[in-house]
């Protein structure tokens, strides 16, 4: 059964007590919202689905970052690389925000942010599988398994060249 109850003028915190579950709780702005996440919550539970979302609404992309630099990186082939590309997307403002709560318009912000600055696009795509592989392993690794990848949603992803030509010299 879950409690709502107001936080102040602005606030209302809803938490979820069952048995066989962790507590769950979150603050919203209206009260509406918090019986709507309640009944998805408590329906989540009653239909043996429900798969705790906690790590993955208290880490920033920040946080997950460091801790992706520290112990996954290191088994890729290319980590020096991977380390330089990995800090560099944190000090980007997408870092800031909670791993739940990145959207596929961040991602898209993030690719027009990188296209402002004129990076070519093997860069941007570079940076997106980084970025991807982060959110999978998040997922998989970290008991995260309700978080999405929303790098595989985005839709801006840039378009890569054609690669190179190569012209064959007449035979003499």
């Amino acid at each position: 059964m879950a409690s709502i109850r107001k936080r102040g003028k602005l606030q209302w915190e809803c938490r979820i007590r069952r048995n066989g579950f962790p507590l769950q709780s979150k603050t919203l702005e209206r009260k509406r919202d918090a019986e709507q996440w309640a009944r998805d919550i408590e329906n989540e539970m009653d239909r043996g689905v429900f798969v705790s979302r906690k790590e993955a609404e208290e880490t920033t992309l920040f946080e997950a970052m460091d801790r992706f630099i520290e112990y996954d990186i290191p088994r890729l082939r290319t980590a020096a690389i991977e380390t330089r590309r990995a800090k560099g997307i944190q000090r980007r403002e997408i870092a800031s925000l909670y791993m739940a709560a990145i959207r596929p318009k961040h991602i898209a912000a993030f690719i027009d942010e990188r296209e402002a600055e004129g990076v070519k696009p093997n860069v941007i795509r570079l940076d997106l599988a980084i970025l991807s592989r982060l959110f999978e392993v998040v997922a998989s690794d970290w008991s995260t398994e309700s978080l999405a990848n929303p790098v595989k949603r985005a839709s801006n992803k840039p378009k890569l060249t054609g690669g190179r030509t190569r012209r064959h010299l007449p035979r003499s």
